[in-house]
């Protein structure tokens, strides 16, 4: 009988001992939201992040650069933007895509609340969490800024004139997407004003890269295929370099074409 008893109070002393352990392993792997996170920490959390878990960083990234802090509410949620550079285009893992080798800046958006990283968008557009493009409704909320592109006009001569557009994000994406759309040339309608472009809508861009001031671009051959004449040539560089000059960030800018800035675009 007193055998039976010992037993007894063994087992029951076994079993609390295992739901201590397992309540205690609960605690632990419950967020402390109690915790008071400095904007610091919140920072050390969304960089982390994004170098282990953001698929656009992690297939190709480099350069991570935090460029802006946002406070929402002090000690919880904080706001990150940070800037950084692929070696291809495009967004996610792009393993099994065809992608342009070229230097594409992006923007990323972290919002850290309570320790969590709970959103993370690049240029606005794609959704690091998810894996996918954001929708249209979200994309209009995104930041954007005003850009100017330089064409020629009709009646204008060589006199370049612009023309405003919008594109998603700031700063080094932002100069990427207005030189894209450069290249696309003007719009129907800006077409029927009168506006016209004398770059090749058929250019790619191989190579963009910012240091100190200076944009080195590197284009494909389209770039300079059929210019004829010294003005058309002029007219050409003077396009590219002043919508790029628009920029605080960009102090010269120098054009390759497939590696080559001797003897390109000549007339």
């Amino acid at each position: 009988m007193k055998n039976k008893i010992i037993i007894g109070v063994l087992i029951l002393v076994f079993v609390a001992a295992i739901f201590w352990l397992i309540s205690d392993q609960e605690k632990v792997d419950e967020p402390d939201v109690d915790k008071v996170f400095t904007a610091q920490e919140a920072q050390e959390i969304a960089q982390e992040w994004i170098e282990n878990q953001s698929l656009t960083y992690t297939f190709d990234g480099e350069g991570l650069t935090l460029i802006e802090t946002s406070v929402v509410e002090e000690g919880s949620i904080y706001t990150f933007v940070f800037s950084f550079e692929s070696r291809s285009a495009g967004y996610g893992d792009r393993s099994d895509e065809m992608t342009a080798q070229v230097i594409t800046s992006h923007e990323m958006m972290v919002v850290v609340d309570n320790g969590e990283v709970i959103r993370a968008i690049t240029d606005g557009v794609y959704s690091e969490i998810d894996g996918e493009m954001i929708d249209e409704d979200e994309q209009a909320i995104a930041p954007k800024t005003k850009v100017k592109l330089f064409f020629g006009k009709m009646g204008q001569g060589e006199e370049l004139v612009y023309v405003e557009r919008d594109v998603e994000g700031s700063g080094s994406a932002a100069i990427l997407k207005t030189l894209e759309m450069l290249i696309a040339g003007p719009t129907e309608v800006e077409e029927d004003d009168g506006y016209f472009t004398s770059i090749n809508e058929e250019t790619k861009i191989f190579g963009l890269s910012i240091q100190d001031g200076v944009v080195s671009l590197d284009f494909s051959s389209h770039l300079e295929e059929g210019v004829a004449g010294s003005a058309t040539v002029t007219f050409i560089r003077n396009q590219i370099k002043e919508t790029l000059l628009q920029f605080d960030s960009v102090d010269d800018v120098i054009i390759a074409i497939e590696g080559r800035t001797e003897d390109i675009l000549q007339p």
